[in-house]
């Protein structure tokens, strides 16, 4: 009965990787995300040199329509550069050459989570069993965060996957306590930590929680060696170049701090964004669910919810106190959700007793999932497979409004610079995107001060959203359109 139970679970997990990819495959680059140029001009200079070096600064950055916004001295996602550069060698001879990059770096993404999946369901069934296995996997399969992180050349999906290889060679790690699975996972945080530095406190924990499961000291320069080579065999140019190094993390640091108009960090500037993403992209009751993998009786288990928690914790409050909140900061953690939905969702249902209690909360555990996959086919439908025909609306929409108000064209605010609106005559028409962020507010009050009127307005799909990066890449909640009026209007600038 139960080999017959495993491989049902084995089969419950072949569908959901059927559905996961199912939400990611659109790969083809109908969208761009600016980042998406990194990994494209770093990689390009690796090949030209042929070497690993994967500075930023040395890129050829000529047609960067970021106007130069990339070329600086920093080695982030170094390691993501270097197994990339790898991923595309590989297809190339497979017969990809003439494949566009950016279709292969998507496929990569898109691979790297359906691994985590699986690495996942083996965390949480070692851990919890098979029916926890499952709901793990399910939550990192429609989880409206990852499904977009899969839809770009960034390195999230990568990031995705290290946790979940590293948390499962640490539980090897602890079940086995031998030197070899020690070795292993400490590569794997050096791996990650040269991909992203704000991986350090993770990695520091990890170190800590090995050398106590080993109850020896003799581990602890072998997981220091692993950590270096780790990092060296994955971004050797960052082991040379360590000042460069940690110019980079300055400068990552003082982009991320928030500003003295804030408030500074102590404001916990992002907080309010960080959860309404939190309470909309995975909702209240997913948390509560979390929250109940405590009531697992196993030490280990126990253990692995403890750990967890201190993670989300202290990431949360990281990204509360920055100045710009980026959910797909949310990478780090989305592995260790996952296990402890999939944790919680076991130990609520195992703790009900009557069919009726179990009936409600099997209801409600659907419903969770109802909800993620809900959101994720939308952001698939509206985001990405459909943004094309959203695009072509929005076009319609605008070439009324031109004739509505005889106006002879339609320029976008740039919201980096909106004093240049000032220079704008009647005939042309303002499109102001309308990201749900203080800002713009501040937009609208300078756009009055300048006699601009707003004359319409357009609502773009998944409105109802709070605020994310994901919409300001793609399609804004909404877009407002202004037009100059009153005698201070001046030429308009061809």
């Amino acid at each position: 009965m139960q080999l017959f139970l495993s491989r049902l679970s084995y089969i419950g997990l072949a569908g959901l990787l059927l559905l996961a990819l199912a939400l990611r495959w659109d790969v083809y680059p109908k969208t761009y995300f600016a980042d998406e140029l990194i990994p494209q001009a770093v990689i390009k200079h690796m090949q030209t040199s042929g070497t690993l070096d994967t500075n930023w600064e040395n890129a050829d950055w000529r047609g960067d329509f970021a106007g130069g916004f990339y070329k600086l001295k920093q080695y982030n996602f170094s390691s993501y550069h270097t197994v990339l550069y790898a991923f595309q060698s590989v297809s190339e001879t497979l017969g990809m050459r003439d494949v566009p990059v950016l279709i292969v770096y998507r496929v990569f993404s898109v691979l790297c989570q359906l691994l985590a999946m699986c690495l996942v369901y083996f965390i949480a069934k070692h851990l919890y069993g098979d029916r926890a296995a499952l709901c793990s996997a399910a939550f990192l399969a429609i989880a409206p965060q990852a499904v977009v992180d899969a839809h770009y050349a960034r390195p999230e999906s990568f990031v995705i996957f290290l946790v979940a290889l590293a948390c499962y060679l640490a539980l090897k790690n602890c079940q086995q306590r031998k030197l070899s699975w020690v070795l292993l996972e400490s590569s794997i945080w050096g791996v990650a930590f040269a991909c992203k530095f704000s991986f350090f406190p993770m990695a520091l924990l990890a170190f800590s929680v090995s050398i106590w499961k080993q109850q020896r000291f003799s581990p602890i320069l072998l997981w220091l060696v692993g950590f270096v080579l780790g990092v060296a065999i994955s971004a050797p140019y960052l082991a040379k170049d360590l000042s460069g190094f940690w110019h980079g993390i300055g400068l990552l640091r003082h982009q991320y701090a928030a500003t003295d108009a804030q408030g500074g960090w102590w404001h916990f500037t992002s907080l309010w964004q960080l959860l309404a993403y939190l309470a909309v992209f995975f909702g209240i009751p997913i948390f509560l669910v979390m929250l109940a993998a405590g009531l697992q009786l196993r030490r280990s288990a126990r253990l692995f919810f403890v750990l967890s928690a201190l993670c989300s914790v202290f990431y949360l409050l990281l990204f509360s106190v920055q100045g710009v909140f980026f959910e797909r900061n949310l990478s780090h953690l989305l592995p260790l959700w996952s296990v402890l939905f999939g944790a919680g969702a076991d130990a609520l249902l195992t703790r009900m007793k009557g069919k009726s209690a179990l009936l409600l909360m099997k209801g409600l555990l659907c419903c969770c999932l109802v909800w993620l996959l809900f959101l994720s086919i939308n952001i698939d439908k509206e985001m990405f497979i459909g943004l094309e025909k959203n695009k072509s609306k929005i076009t319609h929409y605008e070439q009324a409004l031109l004739q509505e108000f005889s106006a002879n064209k339609i320029v976008s605010l740039n919201v980096l610079n909106p004093v240049s609106s000032r220079q704008l005559s009647s005939s042309t028409l303002l499109r102001v995107p309308m990201p749900k962020i203080s800002s713009t507010d501040m937009i609208e009050v300078f756009l009055r001060k300048n006699d601009f009127v707003k004359i319409s307005a357009m609502e773009q799909p998944l409105a109802f959203l709070p605020y994310n990066q994901l919409q300001i890449n793609q399609l804004p909640p909404a877009y407002a359109y202004y037009r100059k009026m009153g005698q201070n209007a001046e030429v308009n600038v061809p």
